[in-house]
This record gives C-alpha cells, structure tokens and sequence, in this order.
C-alpha cells in the first residue's frame, strides 16, 4: 500500500495508514468490522471519536494524517476494483471526517474531558436519554442537576483519571465477534406466529383462556418469556438483592444468558457446560476463584429450571440421544428457531451487530472464507450454502480470487480445500491462473492433485511452496497435534528436503511466523533448536 501511494505521487503516514486499518480489522468487542474494503460515514465517526481518543499515543494522528491516509487507501481499493460498492462514496467520507474534525481535536487535547464525556452519554443511554437531541440532553442535565438521575461519581472520577476504562460511545463500532456467530434465519411474520402458538407452554395458557394474554402471538409469548426471571427468584426463595448476591445477575438478566450462551455456541451444550458459562458471566468469579460445590449445585439447579421452561416456550429442544450426548454423559440442549429469533434479539439489544443468514448469503467471498477459516461451528455448513446460492461456477472463481489476493495461509488453505469439492466447476479458474506470476504455483499444484495435471508440467517448487503453506496454515489453525507433528519431515539429513531447510529457501512468507512456532511448539527439543537455529539464520540472511 506504502509503495502504490509513492508511485502515484500520494503522502500517506506509514503509521497513520497501520493505525486505520488496525481499527477497520477491529477487536472482538470494539472498533471496525474486519471488512478493510468496506468504510461508512459511521466507521469514519467510531474511528475519530472512539477509537483515536483510546489510542494511548505519545503525539495524537492529526486530521490531516487520517484524511490523507483514509482516502489513500481508498484509493488503492478503487484502483484494483476492491472497494466494496456498499461503501459510502470517498467524499461522503470525507464530508464525514470534516463535520467531526474539532470534536476529534477536542477529545485528543483533552482526555479526561472526553472520557467524562463517554460516561456522561453511556449514563444518557442507561436512564434512557438519546445523547443526540439537544432538548433530551438538558432534560438530563436538569435530571442530574434535581438529584432525580444519580451519577457515580466516584466512578466518574476514576474514569477521568484513567484509572477506570471509560465505556464505549455510542458511536463504537462494533467489532468482529457479533460477525463470527451464527447467522440465524430469523423467523417472521406468520411462521413466527405459528411457531408461537404451537409451544407447550402457548397452548396450555390458550386452553386456560387467560383474558390477560394478549391475543398477538408474538406479545403473549414475550410475556412469559419476561416473566421466567421473577417466576425463578420465587421458586428460588430469594428476592431481588439476593438473587444477585447468589448468582451475581438479575434473575431477568440469569435467563438472557442461558439463551445468549447457547446462541454464541452453536453447538448443543449439556447443562453443567451452560451452568458454568453463566456463572462466568456474573459477578461470582469475576476474582478468577472456582465455585465452590455448593455454588455449583445452587447454579446447575437454576440453570436447569429455566432450561425446563424454555422448552415448555419452544425456544430450547433438549437431546438425549446422539454423538453430543452420548459424548456429554448427559441431555445436551440448542436452540430452535425460535430460541434463534429471541438470542439474535437478546443480543442486539445488547448493542452486538449480528449477520442474519440472508444477509451473510448476500456477502463476499472473504467473509465466507474468512469464517470457515477461523474454525466457527458450522461455518462450512454456511459456505456450503453461499457457494449453493451463489451459483457454483461463480462461487469458485470468487473464492479463488480470494486465495490469489489474501496474505494469509489460513484463507488460502480453505480456498483449496473447498474449491477441491468442485473439481470441475473450479478447473476453468485455476487453468486460467496456471502462468501467473505469483498465484501459478498454487494453480499449477491444485490442477496437479486434481488429477488435471501431470507431474512433468509442474514447477520444481511449486508443490513444496504450497505444501509449506498447508503447513503454516495448520499451525496457524492449532491442527497440528502431536501426531501429526511427527509426520512433518523436519529432521535435517532425513530422506527429501527438511521443512526447516524448504520454507526459507523458497522465500515462503510464512518462513518467519512456521521456524518461530515450531521452535517453540515441536515436541522434539532437538527440532526446536533446529528451528530457532534456522529462523535465527533466515533473519539475519544466512538462509535467504
């Protein structure tokens, strides 16, 4: 990206452009959606207004550095026919930037200020005030001034300090880890209703004739679904305070985490694994302590009396057979689709930004990829499905597209696995690519264990190159147990070529990252040394 700006003449800030892009790739939590090709004014305002002002920086960007740096590699994106199209127009972007400039500049020159600031709009938000309107900002003020909001104030000042985190603005972005689970089909309309209707617990408050129950579906059954936490406190015996005392949540808050818990898995989970994911998320063991026995019964008790009434409302489905049980010892659980639709919801509300399956069907190849290989459950399942609607001739010259263009093995690894599925839809592409400069190793390789291609047509280095690159890319995945450690020919003098003599003398990009994990990770003390032996001559050009 550095040396395109100098070609065409463009001063871009090495450490500006890292920075941007560090917030646009995002953490779990916080900052970008790890889509690099895709930018909105609202990832232009998450940037300068959240993400900046946390930087711990000993001279803050200046707007100038972040306009200059932003449109450049906006620039290099519509040069190569990157940008995504459901980007915002670069000026609007820079429109954008402008409208926030002195409030970003105000943020960086006063920290404290700034960080009172994200707490003053968070406590907005909590009490149920829009930040953004004027008149509902001074009704808060005058709330605050009256004593009928309460401010931590303690807090506050720590917050100021910087002894405590300041919370996220509203206007954060939204990270990546809403992005990585599941991609529900949400139900809706009459399938929703009916859904509804069809639940135990629907039919038998219908056969009671409660004139109370509304006649909407959807209301009726969130109405029980909001009374689970007061009904569990009861059959409990505990009130309010000692509710929280005993599990660390709101007995509303207890129930939201079952469902949430088993959303973000995915997989069935047995009760005990869902008593102790919830457990986690409260306040009990936020000292890192185990729970005691007595805790554990207390929470696995909860726990199951609210699973049992999920089912009664059709959001849990409850397996006693099959590998997940036969596995657990125990019934494991997961969600329907209705348990589905009521997660999705749980966790919007909790500010996570979620794809739905039609919106992730509707997404690019390197969203996909970019799933499968991060391991997610049933993100395969998912891509499967995308190259399905997709059309599988345009899927595959896609998603090799992806493997030609990307600079990590992981995505490269997927692309040739999956696109090994369609043999004959894939074939086209990688024979177009077979001369490429830079990507005709992996065709050559491909077509050559497809079985399009013989061995005497192949480059001497093109199945090591990609083999190194299998490799690395396993390592990167955590696939390379012990066994199959001891099958990788590292030893030096063995029969053929010692991975640790291969991947630096094809100038594989990977050399670095493989030399350092083997050195650390091989089983064999004898290889380790080898292989920090190695990087260390690589490093300093011995190896090169």
């Amino acid at each position: 990206m550095v040396d395109h700006a100098r070609r065409e003449r463009i001063e871009v800030s090495r450490w500006a452009l890292e920075t941007i892009l560090d917030f646009k790739y995002g953490e779990p939590d916080l900052g970008g959606d790890g889509l690099l090709a895709r930018w909105h004014g609202s990832d232009v305002a998450a940037l300068l207004l959240d993400w900046l002002p946390r930087e711990d920086m000993a001279a803050p960007l200046r707007v100038e550095e972040v306009r200059s740096s932003l449109l450049a590699w906006v620039e290099f994106l519509r040069a190569r026919g990157w940008y995504d199209p459901r980007s915002d127009e670069p000026g609007e972007l820079v429109e954008t930037l402008d409208t926030l400039a002195d409030a970003y500049r105000q943020a960086v020159a006063n920290p404290a200020e700034h960080r009172v600031s994200l707490f003053l709009q968070h406590s907005m938000v909590e009490a149920g005030y829009d930040p953004e309107d004027p008149d509902q900002v001074a009704e808060f003020e005058a709330e605050v001034e009256s004593g009928g909001v309460s401010l931590d104030e303690e807090l506050m000042a720590a917050i100021a300090s910087g002894e405590e985190e300041a919370p996220l603005s509203p206007l954060s972005g939204p990270g990546r880890t809403g992005y990585t689970w599941r991609a529900p089909r949400l139900l809706e309309g009459a399938a929703l209703a009916e859904a509804i209707e069809a639940t135990p617990t629907m039919l038998r408050l219908r056969e009671q004739g409660d004139d109370a129950l509304p006649e909407d579906s959807v209301e009726a059954w969130l109405l029980a679904y909001e009374a689970l936490g007061e009904a569990l406190a009861e059959r409990l015996g505990l009130d309010e305070d000692d509710f929280y005392e005993a599990f660390g949540s709101e007995a509303d808050e207890f129930v939201a985490s079952i469902v949430t818990t088993l959303f973000i898995e995915r997989l069935p989970l047995p009760g005990t694994l869902v008593s102790e994911v919830v457990a986690e998320m409260g306040d009990p063991l936020e000292e890192d302590r185990p729970l005691t026995d007595e805790e554990s019964e207390q929470f696995d008790r909860a726990v199951g009396l609210v699973l049992g009434e999920l089912e009664g409302l059709g959001a849990v489905a409850r397996e006693t057979t099959g590998e997940e049980a036969e596995l657990a010892g125990e019934p494991v659980f997961r969600l329907t689709p209705l348990g589905e639709w009521i997660g999705f919801d749980e966790l919007v509300l909790d500010d996570y930004t979620i794809r739905t399956f039609d919106e992730l069907m509707a997404e690019d190849a390197e969203v996909l990829v970019e799933r499968a290989a991060a391991g997610e459950p049933f993100s395969d399942v998912d891509l499967d499905e995308w190259i399905g609607q997709r059309g599988t001739e345009r899927a595959m010259r896609e998603l090799v597209e992806v493997a030609r263009r990307t600079d990590d093995c992981t995505h490269r690894g997927t692309v040739r696995a999956v696109t090994a599925e369609h043999p004959q839809e894939a074939r086209p592409v990688y024979e177009e690519l077979r001369a490429d400069g830079a990507f005709g190793p992996q065709a050559r390789a491909w077509l050559f264990d497809a079985g399009f291609l013989k061995e005497g047509e192949l480059e001497p280095a093109d199945l090591p190159w990609v083999m190194v690159d299998g490799v690395a890319a396993m390592a990167r995945m955590n696939l390379l147990d012990e066994e199959r450690l001891g099958e990788l020919p590292v030893r030096r003098g063995g029969e053929g070529a010692s991975l640790l003599e291969l991947a630096p003398s094809l100038g594989h990009p990977e050399t670095t990252f493989l030399l350092s994990w083997l050195g650390d990770n091989h089983p064999d003390p004898g290889v380790r040394k080898e292989a920090r032996t190695a990087l260390f001559r690589y490093q300093s050009g011995g190896g090169r």
